[in-house]
């Protein structure tokens, strides 16, 4: 797998999506657009961050050895090689004390709560009513939880011969009426769910046995991804917290897991952080010691000596595509240099070991040359090396996990920032001397002059032509710079609209009021057609105007133009291309800024380039796959109906353009319907109940007629 060549594709694309919708006539602004796009303005470098190796400890067979775990528990977690953090959370848990652990993806934070809970169960039996409850944000986590519980109980009963004893259900607005029931008529030993369903549970009348399960048997409860829980929400879940504990007859431990909440300080002060918001919202007293970090180790050299720089330009001279095994990465100069300079970075304040923060692979080519006491210019050649070294990290890593490995070496992500696009911003000069820029602002400083104001640009999506977004103020004659989206001033003496530079070229009264709707005109006594009263506001008012923002209808007076109001009820009619509007069309219609893409979209375009770059890489339909993370379950919902919307919208119109394709002569409204449903190909099943593919032609010819009327 080249992710390297897939994530280009995946930005290149994206960027050929977004200046489809870039029609712009000045040179001079279509050039600086062309530029910043061309630079990574919008999508910038992307950053490379770097997974680093856990601290290895003991065993699930050395836990239970030394009695700290029931022996049980080495059937569920079979040869399981834990982490220093997973080993100091299970020691806490089954004392039992509260604990959080905070550790990044993928550092087995799940199990250090699952353990303790199953090593409970074990030791106190089982089938006594609801024991531990496990609070999850989002639905998607309590099923992937789910899943792997049930690997868990599979191990179990592998190694044991035995069934397993304990029960855990999931409670969520998923959960089918008839599993309800059972949960409600015989409470599991574990519950999952999320901290709004847990809110019902105790409320509702109806639930009120799951209520009584969790009030005489609770003994564990766990939030997890303990940090998306902040402001308002956080408020919401310790209020829970506090009404969960009022009702319990035992003591209770209080369990979270989170990614790293705290980035600077030494450990100690990071653990305090993170105990003092620990006590606010599980309402006990949590000290540093019940916080527990993850603690990394070096995979590749455990020395931590880095290179020389005749081994590094050594290493940087000979090409590198992959690596015969793991032994050769490990043994390599600049994969050693890359996890000790730019992976792993030592806390100054205690010693430890911290993840780096992630920087672009252009900066890394730059620290790498330097190590190596290379010029500048051997820079792309370096950092045409590091592409073959990533490459190789990811062929050993996909033949570890082949092997059935639990571990990997060095593995990397990378964070790719895409910018919504917005105006272009530009002063009021002639075209060639107005500095236009992508970055919002008020004013240019022009050297030995007084800075100017900065206007937003818009175009028309009919001509491309220039719409300056002003406030005019025809009782000083001056212009003043307006957000596209804000019509309505807040001073009376200004007026809103947009300033058209050019002549007759844009409009000419002589001439083009014969283009203009027969209602927005009249006759005059002497047969001079002029506009009518209602819309005589509305007409392109001829105006001159400065650099510094000051205007007249005096020729001499700067540079020409068209003043168009847009208040009210928006931009009435586009000069420049004579096209008239409703008063109910939206400015965005009329015309457009950089892009045309919002949030919802540009996620939607991502996904679907991501997928579409997967497929074309050869990857198999199942691992055709994308993981989408939001904090906020609207969101989500909202962006998972926008994706399914554009993939049907985008299918349907594809089969219309391929049905006008096949029909060059074009198709009646008697024949566009079958037409599409034939260039869909879609069988009788995809929109029929009750029906076989191989059923009778007669019967699938009619399906589809009634389905393409």
């Amino acid at each position: 797998m080249n992710i390297l060549k897939i994530h280009d594709e995946i930005v290149e694309s994206y960027r050929s999506y977004i200046e489809s919708f870039i029609d712009i006539h000045d040179d001079d602004i279509r050039d600086e657009v062309s530029n910043r796009l061309g630079d990574g303005t919008l999508w910038p470098e992307p950053l490379v961050q770097f997974n680093p190796a856990y601290e290895r400890a003991l065993s699930v067979a050395d836990l239970v050895k030394e009695k700290t775990l029931s022996s049980e528990m080495e059937s569920v977690f079979h040869r399981y090689e834990l982490y220093t953090h997973q080993v100091e959370a299970i020691r806490l848990g089954v004392q039992p004390k509260s604990f959080v652990v905070t550790s990044g993806t993928g550092s087995g934070k799940s199990l250090t709560y699952i353990g303790s809970i199953l090593n409970s169960l074990f030791n106190e039996g089982t089938g006594n009513g609801i024991r531990a409850v496990l609070v999850y944000p989002m639905n998607a986590l309590i099923n992937s939880q789910e899943e792997e519980l049930k690997k868990f109980k599979e191990n179990y009963e592998k190694h044991s011969g035995r069934p397993f004893p304990i029960r855990f259900e999931a409670f969520t607005g998923q959960t089918k009426a008839d599993l309800r029931k059972t949960i409600k008529e015989s409470p599991p030993d574990i519950l999952l769910t999320n901290y709004m369903m847990l809110e019902l549970l105790l409320t509702r009348y109806e639930e009120r046995q799951i209520k009584d399960s969790i009030a005489k048997n609770l003994k564990f409860l766990v939030f997890d991804e303990l940090h998306t829980y902040r402001g308002r929400q956080g408020a919401d879940v310790g209020m829970l917290i506090r009404r969960i504990k009022s009702i319990l007859s035992r003591p209770l431990t209080c369990i979270g897991t989170s990614a790293t909440m705290v980035s600077k300080g030494s450990s100690d002060d990071k653990k305090q952080i993170v105990a003092d918001f620990a006590s606010k919202i599980f309402a006990e007293q949590f000290t540093k010691e019940q916080i527990i970090s993850e603690k990394l180790e070096r995979s590749l050299n455990e020395s931590g000596e880095i290179p020389s720089a005749s081994e590094l330009k050594q290493a940087i001279s000979q090409d590198l595509t992959n690596f015969k095994d793991e032994d050769e990465l490990r043994k390599h100069p600049t994969a050693i240099w890359l996890e000790n300079a730019v992976a792993l970075k030592v806390n100054e304040a205690d010693g430890e070991l911290n993840r780096a923060t992630p920087i672009p692979k252009t900066d890394i080519a730059t620290k790498l040359a330097r190590a190596a006491s290379l010029c500048d210019d051997s820079i792309p050649s370096v950092a045409k090396h590091l592409d073959g070294l990533f490459l190789g990290i990811n062929g050993v890593n996909q033949a570890l996990v082949a092997k059935g490995k639990r571990y990997t070496l060095l593995p990397f992500r990378l964070h790719q920032f895409f910018a919504q696009t917005g105006s272009v911003y530009a002063t009021l000069d002639e075209p060639g001397n107005r500095h236009p820029t992508l970055q919002p602002g008020l004013h240019f400083a022009v050297n030995g002059e007084p800075d100017r104001f900065l206007f937003p640009h818009v175009f028309s999506r009919a001509s491309g032509m220039t719409f300056i977004c002003v406030y005019y103020d025809e009782h000083k004659g001056r212009l003043l710079p307006r957000e596209f989206n804000d019509s309505m001033p807040e001073d009376d003496n200004l007026v809103s609209g947009y300033i058209i530079p050019g002549n007759e070229d844009v409009w000419n009264p002589e001439t083009d009021l014969e283009s203009l709707p027969s209602s927005w005109t009249r006759t005059d006594r002497t047969g001079k057609m002029r506009f009518d009263p209602k819309y005589r506001d509305r007409a392109p008012q001829r105006i001159y105007f400065k650099p510094d923002g000051s205007c007249s209808d005096d020729e001499s007076e700067g540079l020409p133009g068209w003043f168009m109001p847009c208040e009210p009820k928006g931009l009435l009619f586009d000069p420049t291309a004579g096209v008239f509007f409703e008063a109910n069309t939206s400015e965005r219609t009329k015309l457009t800024t950089l892009g045309n893409e919002g949030r919802s979209t540009s996620t939607t375009i991502t996904s679907f380039l991501t997928l579409d770059s997967l497929n074309r890489n050869g990857f198999l339909p199942r691992d055709q796959k994308l993981l989408s993370f939001t904090d906020n379950r609207q969101d989500a919902a909202l962006q998972a109906g926008h994706f399914n919307d554009f993939i049907r919208v985008t299918f349907i119109r594809s089969a219309i353009a391929k049905a006008l394709k096949s029909n060059p002569n074009g198709l009646d409204y008697t024949k566009i319907g079958p037409a599409v449903l034939e260039a869909l190909g879609l069988p009788a099943t995809a929109f029929a109940k009750n029906v076989v593919n191989d059923a009778p032609t007669f019967i699938l010819d009619e399906i589809k007629r009634v389905f393409s009327d």
